[in-house]
């Protein structure tokens, strides 16, 4: 043998080694999975709090053993609510060789997300991003979204608003100018005229405003000159904290019978406190000590849990939508016996499992969620945290949910009226 082919041959074997060593380390070291929510700006309020939940699940995997024989490791990154850092998060987790992605916490982030995943080759789990084209015209096989969607959830909020407050006649909404602010708005609206006992009630046009304003100043004017009793609130986070201590001070507590809100929850109580509207209603993921919470193994354990690794009592409702959406990742690798993209995305398809909240499942057309929605109602109390929820009503995804149309717009005028 020449000696030119000897050296080529020791060379070719120790790349073989090179290569298979590094496939060895790739294997017994953990699952990275990338985690991208809004951690600073206006959208950080919800975003820590669904990590938070994230965590937990995390923490849950590897208390028990880990996934494959390996632990869990979160790759956490800031989306900063934006949705071209979204993008750019997402193609540094890519190329830092990530292919699982839990991101879209809010469907400003979502919609940079969607159309990417399968040029970088990732399964992403959109968290709680319920803007209608993830699953309609942005659709692909390598998303999934672990939250109700905008028509379920808002068409089922104005649906418990009317029932719950069937006395008021006239409704209006406050709603950021964008896809998930304008159709929100316009599915509680006609969710308000569809379900409301004997006459049909008067909903208003939407008063607009942005996502991240800060000032609502004309928003406030226009709604109090209105002749409504009832008001959807289509804004979050901070925002939406903003806007209730701007509201309050000039009296539209006094004016509004009843309020639904996009899903703040707990986040604008704890800050509102006595100041809370007292007949306002929330999309809700989760009350620790309320049933049908308080008793669901589940919840139970997410609670000890959360309070072992953040040492706060009174978790946010927000938690557990993070932990849901963490969840349908890790049990798609237990399934799938494999991280590799295209395994996890086949499992996933048939992957049920148990929430806060009861099972849940996804559609395989549209790779959409389908669980038990919630909505609560909350108000003012006299002792701390200085609000309370007192109610909590259930609806069945399957009563509300639109037909799978993947890669086509959602158009509600298709839907029985």
């Amino acid at each position: 043998m020449k000696r030119r082919t000897v050296l080529k041959s020791f060379a070719g074997a120790a790349a073989l080694l090179g290569m298979n060593a590094t496939y060895l380390r790739a294997q017994s070291g953990p699952i990275r999975v990338g985690a991208a929510f809004a951690l600073s700006g206006v959208g950080a309020p919800v975003g820590k709090q669904m990590l938070a939940g994230t965590e937990v699940a995390a923490m849950q995997i590897n208390k028990a053993g880990g996934l494959l024989g390996r632990e869990v490791e979160l790759v956490i990154r800031d989306d900063k609510y934006n949705s071209s850092e979204s993008v750019a998060v997402a193609r540094e987790l890519a190329g830092d060789g990530i292919n699982l992605l839990l991101g879209g916490s809010q469907t400003v982030t979502a919609l940079g997300l969607a159309p990417l995943a399968p040029e970088l080759n990732m399964a992403v789990m959109i968290v709680a991003a319920a803007g209608m084209p993830v699953t309609h015209e942005l659709f692909n096989p390598n998303i999934f979204r672990a939250t109700a969607n905008n028509y379920t959830q808002y068409s089922s909020l104005g649906r418990v608003l009317i029932e719950q407050n069937p006395g008021v006649r006239t409704w209006v909404s406050l709603a950021p100018d964008g896809d998930f602010g304008r159709d929100s708005a316009l599915f509680f609206g006609k969710a308000v005229e569809k379900y409301a006992p004997g006459e049909k009630p008067t909903v208003l046009d939407t008063i607009y405003t942005q996502a991240t304003a800060t000032d609502f100043r004309t928003q406030i004017n226009q709604l109090m000159s209105s002749d409504a009793e009832g008001l959807y609130i289509g804004i979050a986070a901070s925002a939406q904290i903003s806007f209730f201590q701007q509201a309050r001070s000039v009296g539209l507590y006094d004016k509004f019978k009843a309020i639904g809100e996009v899903g703040n929850g707990d986040i604008t109580g704890k800050a509102m406190g006595r100041n809370t509207h007292p007949n306002l209603w929330s999309v809700c993921h989760w009350i620790y000590n309320a049933e049908p919470f308080a008793s669901n193994p589940v919840s139970k354990q997410l609670y000890e849990d959360y309070v072992t690794l953040k040492g706060d009592e009174m978790p946010s409702a927000q938690v557990a939508a993070g932990h849901r959406a963490a969840m349908a990742i890790f049990e798609g690798i237990r399934a799938a016996g494999s991280t590799e993209t295209e395994a996890v995305l086949a499992a996933i398809e048939d992957v049920e499992f148990e929430t806060v909240g009861g099972p849940v499942s996804f559609r395989k057309e549209d790779h959409q969620l389908v669980n038990t929605n919630y909505y609560s109602q909350m108000g003012p109390s006299r002792e701390e945290p200085f609000f309370a929820f007192n109610k909590v009503v259930s609806i069945d995804a399957a009563e509300m949910i639109e037909p799978a149309t993947p890669g086509k717009p959602f158009d509600i005028s298709e839907l029985p009226q």
